[in-house]
């Protein structure tokens, strides 16, 4: 998978460390939302943990809905908007 990849790179370069972000669209109530986005980022998070890379190398936030890319008025538009991005911070 992309996150197997990612895992080995992040071996291959000690210097790297990932910022992780979770959203989510805005159907259901925006505490949900928020503790939707904040498992959402932290499954990654510790996907990679488990895979070998030091937790100490991660900055994790969450937005809930508060950070879409798309409308919440149509389907493929929450759709896009619950998402785990990730940026590498060299």
């Amino acid at each position: 998978s992309s996150l197997d990849e990612l895992a080995a790179l992040m071996k291959e370069k000690p210097e790297w460390r990932l910022l992780i972000e979770g959203h989510t669209d805005n159907v259901g109530k925006h505490e949900s939302n928020i503790t939707l986005s904040k498992n959402r980022s932290n499954a990654v998070k510790n996907y990679l943990v488990k895979k070998g890379v030091a937790t100490s190398r991660f900055v994790v936030n969450w937005y809930g809905p508060d950070k879409p890319i798309d409308t919440n008025d149509t389907e493929e538009g929450r759709q896009r908007n619950r998402r785990v991005e990730m940026t590498l911070i060299q």
